[in-house]
């Protein structure tokens, strides 16, 4: 789905607000990933989120993940949530859950923690921390860590790491250096590719 179809469904309603969103694309040793993330309120106290990943690797695999996170607001930074999230791997997955998001300066932070809501039910835990202090009046520091952890009932499935510094110019443009992990199973085998990003905030 385009960039501009999504935005077109977050901030086509008469009550919601102009979406907003980043696109990103890491390129590193093992594969580069697109990421793209929109989001916008489409109802009073009610916010859409959306998000899909590519990832290539070059030996010619593709693979495609995606989520769709309607939000209601409870108190403020705090959210009930309604996930779908569908990939190829493991089709359309529906989950419920709870948000919080706090900014506390230049310093950000927004926690996930859902359930699957059908057979066989596992736990995912979001964690995003940001750290954006001005360096100038046209550039800031950027610094950002994402952690998603999985449990079922056997334990650790699968936990992923997004680490990324750089420089964000014109509140809009953004470069760096980046490195993606993953941990598989209950022993935590562990994968990586590091290397550099582009991306753009809308």
């Amino acid at each position: 789905m385009g960039a501009a179809m999504i935005a077109a469904l977050v901030g086509g309603t008469p009550q919601s607000k102009a979406a907003e969103g980043s696109l990103e694309v890491m390129a590193g040793q093992v594969a580069t990933t697109i990421d793209l993330k929109v989001s916008g309120q489409i109802a009073p106290k009610t916010g859409l989120f959306l998000r899909g990943i590519t990832t290539a690797d070059y030996d010619g695999d593709v693979s495609h993940f995606g989520l769709a996170d309607v939000s209601y607001n409870i108190v403020d930074g705090l959210d009930a949530v309604a996930e779908v999230q569908l990939a190829s791997v493991m089709g359309v997955v529906p989950r419920v859950g709870a948000q919080y998001f706090g900014k506390f300066g230049d310093v950000s932070i927004y926690t996930l923690a859902t359930v699957k809501a059908m057979e066989n039910p596992d736990g995912e835990f979001v964690v995003n921390l940001g750290y954006t202090p001005k360096l100038t009046e046209e550039v800031r520091l950027l610094t950002n860590l994402e952690n998603l952890t999985s449990v079922g009932a056997e334990g650790h499935q699968f936990s992923t790491q997004k680490v990324r510094t750089g420089l964000t110019f014109q509140e809009k443009y953004q470069v760096g250096a980046g490195i993606d992990l993953t941990e598989l199973g209950p022993k935590g085998e562990l994968t990586y590719s590091a290397g550099g990003f582009v991306g753009l905030k809308f």
